[in-house]
């Protein structure tokens, strides 16, 4: 058997549909795969068995069997309904782990007082993880100690700051904070533009788990690296969370996307809001003063029935109207003419069938070309507000992600929405949750649903885009003669982001 490796990335990150399955890395297996289906049959809003409802609670889940009660009924699963029951499973801890993150913290990340709304002013749980700024520095130097504030104000107390500026990371295939929708120097799409023209915000953060694997590992820079290559061997492998008599966190990695509020959303109260200083690279200035809503959400957490990651993500409900490019489908914008979406229009939207609109597509080439002529870089975060073209997000199901669009996905969202009724909360949504049918088995562990994106997160990917047929791809280590990394980085893309220690006395050329 020939040992298969590619780098998925090459390809376009979340552009390898069904399709391609038989190509991941380290596939090792004869073979065919078996695709995960999801039967009409097994739609049901019925809980799987022996599972409750997450509790609107502070407790972080350690995997999705945290959420079973301890006893079953005799009830039988229809043999071609167990990966619609598997899904239901991942989908409560899902949820479990998003209310968790939400809850008001100190600045450890202790989750404190009773109630998700409660001390309105302290940050969420999620917000005193560290950034990845934070952990590989551009020196090379020792993290951040765990619960350092990435900015603060003049007087030490944290402060919150959205950079967006046109850089590029080193490495070409990773995401900054920045270009979340994927915008690389291989693939240059347009950065998302609300309807106000206001460019969306994003934010990367890891939990202490993975963060104490990179620092007790050092691999926080190239040359610790190396080094864990050499003495430890090639494998990464970060925690896995499991719940029992043992229980442990696994690592988790989250990607949050902001919008501009106007004051009319603000008023809303249906949005978590923050008031950062915001970078506008056209202008060399911060602003500050202005509230910015939380608009998407993405949850990567390693478990042990998971070591390829569960994926999971969450979106404001008023996000973006939905087409349906299934073989039965409308292929038309499906709105609601009372609702006001946050990256959708009625005048100017219904042309986006593929989840964009073509027009702000048409304008980012000719403003390239235009600056290309120029010499200047292409069109990325340098736009003046004028200049912007909105998006018109639509969110894109097809055969292949329809699962967003089931009895259980919309029963299981509603619940929660109940849970919730009274907080901001009850204006957010699980879109799905991605997790490994064949967890351990190579060919990214047969991603069930095949694939899944965020409409604000991964615009340009939803028809075929896949965050764990994406993240097989992720290397880490030196470069080979080839300039390719080969080292398999357990579908984190985050050790890329190391550099070489300023303090370092040992060339590495394969580094420079």
């Amino acid at each position: 058997m020939t040992k298969k490796r590619i780098t998925l990335a090459t390809l376009g990150c979340g552009m390898i549909g069904a399709g391609a399955l038989t190509l991941l890395a380290d596939d090792q297996s004869t073979e065919a795969v078996q695709m995960p289906t999801y039967p009409a049959s097994c739609d049901t809003s019925t809980l799987p068995n022996g599972y409750v409802y997450p509790d609107i609670t502070s407790t972080m889940p350690y995997d999705r069997h945290s959420l079973e009660t301890g006893t079953k009924t005799d009830a039988k699963v229809a043999d071609d309904c167990g990966v619609f029951e598997t899904q239901k499973q991942f989908d409560l801890f899902s949820w479990a782990t998003f209310v968790a993150l939400n809850w008001p913290a100190d600045d450890q990340g202790n989750p404190k007082g009773d109630s998700i709304s409660a001390h309105p002013d302290a940050p969420r749980v999620w917000e005193t993880y560290l950034s990845p700024t934070q952990i590989f520095k551009a020196d090379g130097s020792t993290p951040d100690a765990w619960g350092t504030p990435e900015h603060k104000h003049e007087d030490g107390k944290p402060k919150r700051v959205l950079l967006a500026t046109s850089k590029k990371t080193h490495r070409p295939h990773v995401l900054d904070e920045v270009n979340e929708a994927f915008f690389n120097n291989e693939t240059p799409l347009p950065p998302i533009v609300d309807l106000n023209k206001e460019y969306v915000r994003y934010e990367i953060r890891i939990n202490k788990a993975e963060y104490e694997y990179i620092l007790s590992n050092k691999l926080y820079n190239q040359e610790g690296q190396a080094n864990f290559l050499k003495v430890v061997g090639n494998q990464i492998s970060f925690p896995s969370g499991q719940s029992g008599a043992t229980p442990q966190f696994g690592a988790m990695e989250l990607k949050v996307a902001w919008k501009k509020l106007t004051d009319d959303e603000v008023t809303s109260k249906k949005f978590y809001t923050i008031k950062p200083e915001v970078y506008h690279p056209y202008s060399k200035k911060y602003t500050h003063g202005h509230h910015y809503g939380l608009v998407g959400m993405h949850i990567m957490v390693r478990t042990k029935d998971a070591s390829e990651w569960v994926w999971a993500t969450f979106e404001h409900v008023d996000n973006a109207p939905r087409v349906d490019l299934r073989g039965n489908g409308t292929r038309k914008v499906d709105y609601d003419p009372s609702k006001e979406y946050n990256f959708w229009s009625q005048d100017k939207g219904k042309a986006s069938i593929a989840g964009f609109s073509d027009a702000s597509y048409a304008a980012m080439l000719k403003a390239q070309k235009t600056n290309e002529a120029a010499g200047k870089p292409a069109a990325d975060y340098s736009q003046e507000k004028a200049d912007r073209i909105p998006s018109q997000i639509t969110q894109v199901i097809t055969s292949n992600n329809d699962v967003i669009d089931s009895t259980w996905t919309n029963s299981l969202n509603a619940e929660m929405q109940k849970k919730l009724k009274g907080t901001v909360w009850e204006n957010y949504r699980l879109i799905s949750t991605q997790w490994p049918v064949d967890s351990g088995t190579g060919r990214a562990g047969n991603p069930a649903p095949i694939s899944l994106g965020n409409p604000v997160m991964e615009t340009y990917m939803q028809v075929n885009g896949s965050c764990m047929n994406c993240h097989a791809g992720a290397t880490f280590g030196p470069l080979n003669s080839d300039g390719v990394q080969t080292n398999m980085a357990n579908f984190s893309f985050m050790l890329q982001r190391a550099h070489k220690s300023s303090t370092s006395t040992t060339k590495n050329d394969s580094n420079e």
